[in-house]
C-alpha cells in the first residue's frame, strides 16, 4: 500500500526530484539500442548485481511478467523484469505516524527512483533495452512482481513482506530485452498467509479502516483489500505489522512448528 505523498516544504524538493525521475523513465526510452542485446554473457548478470549493490540497491530479483500484474491503462515493452528494493528505515517507520516518517517515505522513494533510472541506464550501455518503472507509480503491482520473484510475500495490508526487512521496503521494477534473467519459482515465502490470516494486526490498526477483509466470489476464499480512498499514508499499518516488531525466522519457526 503506497504512501500519500504530502508535499511540505521540507518534502518539496523531492517531491519535485521523484516527478522529474518518473519523466525521466519515459524520456530515457529513446537512449535503447534499436538492436538490443537479448542474451547476457561473460557474467554480465552478476555485474549488474554487484553495481546495483554498489549504489545502495538492497535486494534484486527476476521474474516474468503476468499479464494480470499490469494495470489495466498501462503497457510494457518487455516482459522480462528485473525487481529492485530499498530498504525503509525501521526508527522513521516506528514513529509513525510523524512528518518524519513522511520524510524518510519521501525521500526512499526518490532515491529508489534516481537508482532505478541509473540502473536502466547501465543496461542500455551495455547493449540492452530497458523500461524502467518508478516506485512511486509504476506499470504493474509491485509487490505481486516481488512475491513472484520469490523476494517475498504480500501481507494483508497489501505491502510486501520480506525476509531481511519485514514489511519495510520499496519496490521498483525495470523491464528488459535480457531474455536469460536467472528466474527462480521457488515459494518459500507462502507460509507467511498462514499467519497473516491469525494476526490482522494492520487491519485492527488502521485509523481509515482502509484495509477489509471479504470473499472471493469465484474462490470463496477470504481476502483482503486496500482501500485507497480510506488510506491516511500514515504508515501505521508498516509500524503495526508483526514482522516489523519481531524477528522473521523466530516468527517463522513458530508457524512452521504448528504454534
Amino acid at each position: 500500500m503506497p504512501d500519500k505523498l504530502k508535499i511540505t516544504l521540507k518534502t518539496l524538493p523531492k517531491q519535485l526530484s521523484i516527478a522529474k525521475n518518473m519523466e525521466n523513465t519515459i524520456k530515457s526510452l529513446e537512449n535503447n539500442p534499436d538492436n538490443p542485446k537479448i542474451i547476457s554473457k561473460n557474467g554480465f548478470i552478476q555485474k549488474f548485481e554487484n553495481y546495483a549493490h554498489n549504489i545502495g540497491i538492497d535486494k534484486v530479483g527476476y521474474t516474468k511478467v503476468p499479464t494480470e500484474f499490469i494495470f489495466k491503462d498501462k503497457s510494457i515493452l518487455y516482459e522480462n523484469a528485473i525487481i529492485l528494493i530499498s530498504e525503509m528505515d525501521k526508527e522513521d517507520v516506528d514513529m509513525a505516524p510523524s512528518d518524519q516518517t513522511q520524510e524518510m517515505g519521501v525521500v526512499t522513494y526518490d532515491e529508489l527512483g534516481k537508482k532505478t533510472n541509473d540502473l536502466a541506464q547501465y543496461l542500455r550501455e551495455n547493449g540492452f533495452a530497458a523500461h524502467a518503472s518508478h516506485p512511486a507509480g509504476g506499470f504493474v503491482v509491485y509487490t505481486w512482481m516481488a512475491q513472484k520473484a520469490g523476494l517475498g510475500y504480500r501481507g494483508k495490508h497489501g505491502l510486501l513482506i520480506s525476509p531481511e526487512f519485514g514489511p519495510r521496503q520499496r519496490i521498483s521494477v525495470i523491464f528488459t530485452s535480457v531474455q536469460d534473467l536467472p528466474i527462480s519459482d521457488h515459494d518459500e515465502h507462502s507460509w507467511i498467509s498462514k499467519f497473516c490470516a491469525k494476526c490482522g494486526n494492520c487491519i485492527k490498526k488502521c485509523p481509515g479502516n482502509a484495509i477489509i477483509e471479504g470473499i472471493h466470489p469465484e474462490t470463496g476464499q477470504t481476502r483482503t483489500k486496500v482501500i485507497k480512498e480510506l488510506c491516511h499514508g500514515c504508515t501505521i499499518c508498516m509500524m503495526e505489522c508483526s514482522f516489523n516488531k519481531i524477528n522473521y525466522d523466530h516468527i517463522k519457526n513458530r508457524i512452521l512448528a504448528g504454534k
